[in-house]
């Protein structure tokens, strides 16, 4: 049970860390720029709502990215 209880802390700390933020950043801004670009060729409702999203939990890690840079 202890090993399992760190495990999960470990993780924890990993995803608290500024450089997995900034990846997870870079990756959802990069797909929502795949999505807007679809959505424009399509003007499929459901491709701009998946643009929206990744567009906006992009920008929510940058934004907590920063923060813990700052932090530190």
């Amino acid at each position: 049970m202890a090993k399992r209880i760190s495990r999960q802390s470990q993780q924890q700390q990993l995803m608290q860390s500024w450089e997995v933020r900034a990846a997870l950043a870079i990756i959802f801004i990069a797909l929502a720029y795949g999505f807007i670009s679809l959505a424009i060729d399509s003007g499929s409702l459901l491709e701009y709502t998946a643009a929206i999203l990744s567009l906006w939990y992009g920008l929510y890690n940058a934004i907590r990215a920063f923060r813990l840079v700052l932090a530190h």
